[in-house]
């Protein structure tokens, strides 16, 4: 008689679900967890400073970049026509309180030329915003 051999058993068939469920958990979990500011139109490197103030934000913002160029919400403005063109976007803004976020690369001669432009037009509170020194 011949002797065969039993056939082996399968392992039984594993599901991805549990795994999806913890995956999908995680992500629920960072997603709250994490902390959601609007995007800066442009990427500065700020210098760094001391915190006074961390709650406070005013009304206009104003980025410059390295090569000088100076950014009005998402609107690119030459270094050469800052002056009127800041003024004209503050009084659109109704405010006379403006928030300065210079590259720290930035020649000081742009910020200069901003900061003349800016007491010209009215400007009666002028914050230069720095990241944290660690």
């Amino acid at each position: 008689m011949i002797d065969f051999e039993e056939p082996r058993r399968r392992p039984p068939y594993e599901t991805m679900v549990p795994l999806i469920n913890v995956v999908f958990l995680l992500l629920i979990f960072f997603l709250l967890a994490g902390t959601m500011e609007p995007s800066a139109p442009v990427d500065v490197n700020l210098p760094a400073g001391q915190i006074s103030d961390k709650n406070a934000r005013l009304p206009a913002e104003i980025y410059i970049e390295k090569d000088g160029f100076i950014w009005l919400d998402k609107n690119m403005v030459p270094p050469e026509l800052s002056g009127l063109l800041v003024r004209d976007y503050l009084q659109k803004q109704g405010t006379d309180r403006v928030a300065i976020k210079a590259d720290r690369d930035a020649p000081a001669e742009f910020l200069l030329v901003l900061m003349e432009g800016l007491r010209q037009a009215g400007v009666k509170q002028v914050t230069l915003e720095t990241s944290q020194a660690q």
